[in-house]
């Protein structure tokens, strides 16, 4: 493979580093090549029967094998093969499945989260903003604030359907979640909604309050927080130094407020803050995963969330100080000298043990969701291309102006409806239509995709309305090889990691 590079291990397994997906991945060269002689159609069977015992394997770039140590590797490769891993199926018709307005208007009715733009506004200045001078897909900032009629009228809308048949969940959990900008500089909107939501006669589910904030505000609101049981994410980079990006707008840095703040709720609140508060990280150009995850740990006995820089939407001319400013997550993880044990930190949060997660829950017959999967074949359902969400699965979002959109991370050019103080427009024979038009646009390479099942490819990230688009998550035969040899590696390395995402993993 031209775009890979192979760095041996001790152990000899060999880390490939695949350049132009950026990835590391670590697999056994053995397995790799057995699974390649199946692919191939290669009876290898009779191949290995026909192997003397002194004949030595000489596999590219990874050296001789002995006959022992094929032969351990063969009965691996017998116990995937026993268990229906390279069993074709008929990729083409699993993935035609289509929305229909019934199916988007029932996913609404069932959302988990309603999330809210409170403001455009914010005190500081962040040189990789979301919102600022690297991206060019969302609406122009104008400083406004949400309007409060939007929001009751939105909620207004959605507790009829929360109250109607089409809401099939009972007593779940709907997370009301207020974003910005800083949300915390409209916070007459933020208490009025708590106590609207509050009064809302919804029949069968619950409600909680949450919020992704700066943090420069914390100290000011925490009584209304804590009183209201707020999930709270704070946004902070690390030491001093690691969030040097974060400043106001006049360029002073924001840090030590930042801190005096979170302490002097901690102080207030401890158990509050155990509970109920975390924090998320941007990877960039200042820090690592190592020093976010040494200084959320020493501090405050956390371990926050990291994200890295979105890729998408980049303005042309700010192209080379966005990838200058980019960190890459595996990059910054198997460049730790304590890799082992950030990965136990980090857990579901790491790359590799997410891979092993999704493997057993979408590729093993090891994970079912509910009784129904006990009985029913999951592969006989047909299901939609690529790992996208469904349109308001997991949230519906309305921005300032009053948009309305499937996530906060989706350029605003891809809205689903609008709201007002008068009505919700929300069209759903368009929607279905929208989606599907964006899935044929995909499905072809979906259909040919050795990873298709276990996806998580979003196709907001992709030039969806480009005819021949090219998928970044798209894996071919030889790819799919490694991954699954790596995969295999990785449980038989770890025991006690695989029996931990067993009991407490769970993807959906």
């Amino acid at each position: 493979m031209k775009s890979s590079i192979f760095l041996k291990s001790k152990k000899g397994n060999n880390y490939i580093y695949d350049q132009k997906l950026k990835r590391v991945q670590v697999c056994h060269p053995l397995l790799h090549y057995l699974i390649e002689l199946n692919r191939k159609t290669i009876d290898i069977s009779d191949w290995f029967i026909n192997l003397k015992d002194e004949s030595m394997i000489e596999i590219e770039n990874c050296g001789q094998f002995s006959k022992k140590d094929v032969e351990y590797y063969y009965k691996k490769y017998l116990l995937l093969k026993e268990n229906g891993y390279f069993t074709e199926i008929d990729q083409e018709k699993r993935l035609s499945s289509k929305l229909t307005a019934e199916i988007v208007k029932k996913l609404l009715a069932n959302g988990k989260q309603v999330l809210f733009e409170v403001t455009e506004k914010c005190q500081m200045r962040c040189h990789y903003c979301g919102f600022g001078k690297f991206y060019h897909f969302y609406d122009k900032r104008e400083g406004r604030n949400i309007d409060i009629g939007y929001a009751k009228n939105l909620l207004n809308y959605l507790m009829e359907l929360w109250n109607s048949p089409l809401n099939t969940s009972h007593y779940k959990n709907i997370y009301i979640t207020f974003y910005g900008g800083e949300p915390l500089l409209n916070f007459s909107f933020i208490k009025e909604i708590v106590n609207y939501v509050k009064q809302l006669k919804v029949l069968h589910n619950r409600f909680t309050f949450s919020m992704t904030t700066n943090g420069l505000l914390v100290e000011k609101y925490m009584d209304f927080l804590f009183e209201n049981d707020f999930e709270l994410l704070i946004s902070m980079d690390g030491n001093e130094k690691n969030n040097a990006y974060r400043v106001f707008k006049n360029g002073k840095p924001t840090y030590n407020i930042i801190i005096r703040n979170i302490k002097s709720l901690q102080k207030k609140y401890p158990e509050y803050f155990f509970k109920r508060v975390n924090f998320i990280a941007v990877l960039q150009n200042r820090n690592s995963v190592s020093d976010i995850l040494n200084f959320y740990k020493s501090h405050f006995r956390k371990i926050p969330l990291i994200s890295e820089l979105n890729t998408i939407g980049i303005e042309g001319s700010q192209k080379e100080s966005f990838w200058k400013t980019y960190s890459n997550m595996k990059e910054s993880l198997y460049q730790s000298e304590d890799y082992s044990l950030i990965e136990k930190d980090m857990f579901l949060n790491a790359p590799k043990i997410q891979n092993v997660s999704r493997f057993i829950t979408y590729q093993s017959d090891f994970s079912f969701n509910n009784y129904k999967d006990l009985i029913y074949n999951d592969l006989e359902q047909e299901r939609m291309p690529t790992g996208t969400c469904l349109p308001f699965s997991r949230k519906i979002f309305i921005t300032v102006k009053g948009k309305i959109l499937p996530c906060e991370k989706v350029g605003h050019q891809y809205t689903l409806g609008n709201v007002n103080d008068k009505k919700v427009e929300l069209n759903f024979d368009e929607i279905a239509e929208k989606y599907n038009v964006y899935f044929n646009n995909v499905r072809k390479q979906c259909n040919v995709c050795r990873n298709a099942e276990a996806c998580v490819q979003c196709i907001f990230n992709l030039n969806i309305e480009d005819n021949n688009l090219v998928c970044n998550g798209f894996m071919s035969e030889n790819d799919s090889s490694r991954y699954l040899s790596s995969i295999i590696n990785y449980i038989e390395e770890k025991p006690k990691m695989y029996q931990k995402i067993l009991k407490e993993a769970f993807f959906e």
